[in-house]
């Protein structure tokens, strides 16, 4: 006997779709982010006195990131930054508008470079996972694996929702601006040394201090991932508490994970603790469940 499913088969479960998301891929809204098209017969080489990376090994159609530091190393933004014809954008979370603007402008004094504010892109897509090699567009890693924007929703590709993106960037460990990233972070504590610092280059704004930081090898807090029994509402300033009762660090981002069955979250540990469980507490000194620290991925 021949089953016909195609009309009354059941839509994807919630586990089902995340792990399709997780393995092939999938597009997301990009959303509203800050722009600056810099111009000029001096912007690369401004610019490369600027951020992190070496802007010299940009390549048309890839975006590079970067960072813009104080002279303290300290963050002033996370960004995109990629050839624009005679032009770069530079890129990043939209709340940092304002900041980015000031910060890129702030030492051009005599150089021949310009700077413009540019309007949010209203309908544009981010087409992530292996589903996105064979698309044109702009190549660029939002979600820590090969990626490409487009102007429009693709029709033929599944649409992660905001919550199964946001799972997936806690899964990969990716620090976001006013969860784990601020004006106080250092980028070897979020692991942003790894994929956006270029220890080889010339100088730049907050290289003396980064440097140092490599050389050294250690930085006083490092962001880690979790996986705990506790309700992720509430739970994104929640203190981590060792078994000796030590206060040893803070969560920043949780979600319920419905493959796991668990809450997954990134945190911040402080020093170079050897402990892998943990009580969580709010500010009370409530316990609101148990975590373990896991490597990234969280899930693979």
């Amino acid at each position: 006997m021949n089953l016909v499913l195609d009309e009354k088969r059941t839509a994807p479960s919630e586990t089902e779709r995340l792990r399709a998301l997780r393995r092939q891929g999938g597009f997301f809204a990009v959303g509203q982010r800050a722009r600056v098209r810099v111009t000029g017969a001096d912007r690369l080489r401004y610019l490369n006195g600027q951020l992190s990376n070496d802007l010299g090994r940009l390549v048309p159609g890839e975006a590079m990131p970067a960072l813009l530091l104080t002279a303290k190393g300290k963050l002033c933004a996370d960004v995109f930054v990629w050839i624009d014809g005679e032009s770069l954008i530079v890129e990043a979370e939209a709340a940092l508008e304002e900041a980015l603007s000031a910060r890129l402008e702030r030492y051009a004094v005599s150089d021949d470079v310009a700077f413009e504010l540019l309007p949010p892109a209203a309908e544009r897509c981010h087409l992530f996972g292996s589903i996105s090699a064979e698309r044109e567009g702009l190549r660029i890693r939002r979600l820590g694996v090969e990626g490409v924007d487009v102007p429009s929703p693709p029709n033929d590709l599944p649409e992660a929702k905001c919550d199964e993106v946001e799972i997936l960037r806690i899964e990969r460990g990716l620090p976001r601006w006013d969860r784990e990233l601020s004006e106080d972070t250092l980028p070897q504590e979020v692991g942003l040394d790894r994929i956006a610092v270029d220890f080889n280059k010339g100088c730049y704004v907050g290289q003396e201090v980064v440097s140092r930081i490599h050389s050294v090898g250690r930085v006083n807090r490092q962001l880690c991932g979790f996986i705990g029994d506790f309700e992720p509402s509430g739970a994104g300033a929640a203190i981590l508490v060792d078994a000796s009762g030590r206060k040893s660090g803070r969560l920043t981002s949780a979600m319920s994970h419905p493959e796991l069955r668990k809450t997954v979250a990134l945190g911040f540990l402080h020093g170079q603790p050897l402990e892998l469980s943990f009580t969580l507490q709010d500010e009370s000194g409530a316990c609101l469940g148990t975590a373990e620290r896991s490597q990234f991925p969280l899930v693979s």
